[in-house]
């Protein structure tokens, strides 16, 4: 995910920031409003328990995901944060913003962060490994960085797109994507380091990337509101799914992998974030946002979707 670069000169400011839940109509979703700007990244702890969130004004926060109870708020980025990662074991959570930096964070003690160096520029996007043994970042700088999180070392920097890298995802422990504004998705192999494909989407700018469950698939959404999916089991021409209005800025597949969920959005008008089955590719719902769609999650083992936006405020919606 990214922002334009109108949103960079946002700063930290340290402030004792109320966060509060509340149901927006009844049966409607959760909606978390921790007033902290923009929330540019969100992700589940593998047991589903909390949700992590960063914002616009550098800080990461975490959430009861059940009850929507604000726990702790993690001071460490002096610009905005826009990436978030658990590691499978739950130990760890990376977090990268505008600054360049990589926190690493051992939620278990709370303590102040390991911070990883080496993106020239601001860091767009993170996830771990399966096994979570490794951290992949991508960022303005076009590189896609691969990290040891327990030495704190770069194992590998991945170059080959021609412009910003806004997002990552990594099937199994062997395969690795990433999508950039030059319009490209590229595929490579996550142990070499070494480029499989380079998947052209003739639909702009991509600024999300996601793997299915198993890997078979691959989604990415794009700038001007298309939705590109891949089956990366059989040859062929990718599928196109169309509907969306503007920027595609994020897509989760949900973990049954029967779902897709894209979510959209266009300059502080409100969102909307669609559910496709991945079976027929018809659209299965459409759930509304006060703000741009920046960022989506769904829960582990859980009928859980979570959506954060430019409004500031993560919705989450218990899905059926």
């Amino acid at each position: 995910m990214r922002k334009p670069a109108r949103s960079i000169a946002c700063a930290l400011i340290v402030l004792p920031i109320a966060a509060r839940a509340h149901a927006a109509e009844p049966g409607g979703p959760l909606v978390l409003d921790g007033r902290g700007g923009w929330i540019g990244a969100i992700a589940f702890s593998p047991d589903g328990g909390t949700l992590a969130s960063g914002s616009a004004r550098g800080e990461v926060r975490l959430w009861n995901s059940e009850t929507g109870e604000a726990k702790t708020a993690l001071q460490g980025h002096a610009d905005c944060v826009t990436a978030i990662a658990f590691s499978s074991d739950g130990k760890w959570l990376a977090s990268g913003g505008y600054e360049g930096d990589v926190n690493l964070w051992d939620i278990r003690v709370g303590r102040h962060p390991r911070t990883l160096v080496g993106h020239r520029g601001p860091v767009m996007a993170a996830t771990f490994t399966v096994n979570g043994k490794s951290l992949v970042t991508g960022g303005m700088d076009g590189t896609a960085r691969i990290w040891d999180p327990v030495e704190r070392t770069e194992l590998r920097v991945l170059r080959g797109h021609k412009s910003w890298v806004n997002a990552v995802a990594v099937s199994g422990g062997q395969r690795l994507a990433t999508g950039s504004s030059d319009g490209t998705v590229k595929l490579w192999d996550f142990n070499l380091g070494r480029e499989l494909a380079s998947l052209p989407t003739n639909a702009g700018e991509v600024r999300s990337v996601a793997f299915s469950p198993a890997g078979a698939l691959l989604a990415a959404g794009t700038r001007y509101g298309a939705v590109i999916i891949w089956n990366l089991a059989v040859r062929g021409d990718p599928r196109v799914l169309k509907g969306h209005s503007a920027d595609v800025w994020c897509v989760a597949f949900s973990p049954d992998g029967a779902v897709l969920a894209s979510g959209n959005g266009d300059w502080n008008r409100p969102g909307e974030v669609k559910l496709w089955d991945t079976k027929t590719w018809s659209e299965r719902a459409a759930l509304k946002h006060s703000g741009e769609v920046l960022c989506l999650a769904f829960q582990p083992g859980r009928k859980t979707l979570a959506g954060g936006g430019w409004d500031g405020k993560i919705r989450l919606w218990r899905l059926e």
